[in-house]
């Protein structure tokens, strides 16, 4: 299970892509309007691999000699240092809220989110909210019990994917930012349903807990202790961070924020109390093609891992 998605090919020509079972080894795609197609092998992809084949073994590309290239200009120094860890302490506890319905997704979605922010800054503090990838969704005693369906079998469990930032959100912690970082678990288990692979439900969700913010900021009292123990946050100065699919998620949640989406497609339609001053984007998807106007945003280009588009093949 990664952000490529499956798809089916009679020869070059792409005939669908299609929908897995529980076993997340088993694909269906109904052919009524794609038998004429069907004219030259069948085959399986995901990010240019065959899947229902041994790969062919491909003859080493020899690399061509290195340009020599004039030294860039030095750059100026920065003002500051963003690796460094700040003066303030920080709290660290996870929240969990009652799950909500999105369009298109038989199962509920998950609310939960670790929240680590500072508990002595001054005043209020910008948000930054991170948002994982697509990986497997739940595990059990055995390799063999490491699925992507939802919700997760009896025996086994949630993968915790929204605690694999911990050690970004302590730093920013520590230099004043209230971090939060939320589970998607629930769209990773069914995105493949969906023509846009969960981009929409990933915004949706990522709104619904920035108005769970917003309304925790006018009722601190209403709010989880784990927010409650962290500094206030200024709703204005949002950050949104992604990863992958995450990535292509937050920037649509900040595309969204900006122009309502259609109310059939979308999960959240209440009012829109925050403004995302920035978008990072760690190795993004793309599949909407949609790139956020106006909204501040850095990418962190991936390595070669092969998952969404095969290395091999690019030129």
């Amino acid at each position: 299970m990664g952000d490529a998605r499956v798809e089916f090919y009679a020869g070059d020509r792409l005939v669908g892509r299609p929908t897995a079972e529980k076993d997340g080894r088993t694909f269906r795609l109904s052919l009524d309007d794609a038998r004429g197609q069907l004219t030259d092998e069948l085959q399986v992809r995901a990010g240019g691999r065959r899947l229902d084949a041994a790969p062919r073994h491909r003859a080493p590309r020899t690399a061509r000699p290195a340009t020599p290239a004039e030294p860039p200009a030095a750059l100026p120094a920065g003002p500051g240092r963003p690796r460094r860890t700040g003066p303030l302490p920080d709290h660290q506890r996870r929240v969990r809220l009652p799950a909500v319905r999105l369009p298109d997704f038989a199962a509920p979605v998950e609310m939960r989110a670790t929240v680590v922010g500072p508990t002595n800054a001054p005043g209020r503090r910008p948000l930054a909210l991170f948002l994982h990838g697509r990986h497997y969704t739940c595990f059990g005693p055995s390799v063999d019990d490491q699925t992507g369906g939802w919700p997760c079998a009896a025996g086994s469990k949630p993968v915790p994917s929204y605690r694999g930032y911990l050690q970004a959100q302590k730093l920013l912690a520590s230099q004043g930012y209230v971090t939060v970082s939320i589970s998607a678990n629930g769209i990773n288990g069914q995105d493949d349903v969906v023509e846009d692979g969960g981009a929409q439900a990933r915004s949706s969700l990522v709104r619904q807990h920035l108005a769970r913010w917003a309304g925790w900021a006018d009722k601190p009292k209403g709010a989880p202790r784990a927010v409650r123990a962290v500094a206030p946050v200024d709703l204005s100065r949002v950050l949104l961070v992604g990863h992958s699919r995450g990535s292509e998620g937050v920037n649509r949640a900040a595309l969204d924020s900006l122009s309502r989406p259609a109310a059939a497609q979308d999960g959240y339609r209440g009012p829109v109390r925050w403004r995302i001053r920035g978008n990072v984007l760690i190795g993004p998807t793309i599949f909407g093609q949609n790139p956020v106007p106006d909204v501040p945003s850095a990418t962190i280009l991936p390595g070669c891992d092969g998952d969404v588009s095969d290395p091999s093949r690019a030129r």
